[in-house]
């Protein structure tokens, strides 16, 4: 240990040689795969040629001290695995969530589509105001003031538009909120 605590390098492939069999049992008997106990030892090894004089001979032979670097390298490194698996867990559940984002937007576009076509059913002057007050965002008065027609006929065109559109609308609705309420609870 002291002369790969000089940089002799082949101290060091003395060590491995002697060692490298045992350290991997140990590593594969932790760590319980053959990949991973090869990282271990090699670890194990990297940190030695690092820092041999962490070793200390009034503590114990050379052997004990490298199975013990070898027994916790392994574990650490079995616990760093279950943590990748954890957090690779977690963004698979967080990548299955974007199924409901698909089907809310699914949901959506079909609404939108639905509604487009009752819009169509409309006559031209209801739906113009419908839709300035609707998707525009205009008030009444501001749809009036647009149209150049008086408040209570922006007032009556929108009215009588929304009772259209409620017809137009009525059953195909609502059969698509039934259908979209089902399949929700399915899920």
């Amino acid at each position: 240990m002291r002369r790969i605590g000089e940089r002799d390098e082949r101290a060091l492939e003395e060590l491995v040689r002697r060692f490298k069999r045992p350290l991997y049992s140990l590593a594969y008997r932790v760590a319980g795969s053959d990949r991973f106990a090869e990282d271990v030892v090699q670890e194990v090894f990297v940190a030695v040629w690092r820092d041999a004089n962490r070793y200390d001979p009034a503590r114990g032979a050379v052997s004990s001290w490298l199975l013990t670097m070898t027994r916790f390298r392994g574990i650490d490194m079995l616990r760093r695995e279950t943590g990748a698996k954890r957090r690779t867990v977690v963004v698979d559940l967080s990548l299955r969530a974007a199924d409901d984002d698909v089907h809310e937007e699914t949901w959506l576009r079909t609404r939108r589509e639905t509604v487009r076509g009752a819009l169509r059913e409309l006559s031209e002057a209801q739906r113009e105001a419908v839709t300035m007050a609707f998707f525009d965002g205009l008030t009444h008065v501001e749809v009036a003031e647009a149209l150049a027609i008086p408040l209570g006929t922006a007032k009556s065109r929108i009215r009588l538009g929304l009772i259209n559109l409620r017809t137009f609308l009525g059953e195909s609705l609502s059969e698509s909120v039934a259908a979209a309420d089902g399949a929700g609870r399915e899920r």
